[in-house]
């Protein structure tokens, strides 16, 4: 079969829906130790003998700031992943970030693909670890990972990109990509 029929064979199949992987241990971790940090930020004036005009400014300025973090949060979440034809989507609270699956050259279950990585751009942990990042072994790649233990590295050819999700069902899901694009599975 070449690339053509492939694409045909996609496109006749109906859209696959995953769930995202629950949130993991670390992302769980972290989101908490934010929350904890700041909610000491914002307690810590209560406890300072200051006038009552700048305890008020501090208050409004820490509460503006929790809002935006829970503002982060919530937009973070990471909805669904979808595969419609020879488009990955991964459906985040305000928008769909798509991928053209046409040149995936492999798909493979990588609990490692976060290890060592550097964010570049993005979210490290509040909710979710989704955005640009680096790592030696991997070089540049995006991510959209609730657990890095599930995480499945999906790398192009041409022109060379890697993304990383991290569906419930990974078998599944690599399944599936293999099915539509005609993929090779790594191990």
């Amino acid at each position: 079969m070449n690339e053509n029929d492939f694409r045909t064979v996609a496109l006749k199949r109906a859209d696959a829906n995953f769930t995202t992987a629950p949130r993991s241990t670390m992302i769980k971790v972290v989101t908490w130790i934010v929350v904890v940090v700041f909610a000491a930020v914002v307690v810590l004036p209560l406890w300072q003998k200051l006038p009552a005009r700048i305890l008020w400014t501090i208050l409004v300025a820490d509460a503006c700031v929790i809002l935006i973090l829970v503002a982060v949060w919530f937009a973070s979440r990471i909805r669904v992943i979808t595969i419609s034809g020879q488009t990955l989507s991964i459906k985040m609270t305000f928008w769909t970030t798509a991928f053209d699956l046409a040149g995936l050259r492999s798909v493979e279950l990588n609990p490692d693909a976060f290890k060592g990585s550097l964010r570049s751009f993005g979210n490290g942990g509040l909710g979710a670890f989704h955005g640009y990042f680096y790592s030696k072994r991997m070089g540049k790649f995006r991510g959209y990972v609730t657990d890095a233990n599930r995480a499945v590295v999906l790398r192009w050819e041409e022109p060379a990109k890697c993304v990383v999700v991290s569906p419930k069902d990974t078998e599944f899901f690599i399944e599936e990509v293999c099915k539509r694009t005609g993929a090779r599975r790594q191990n």
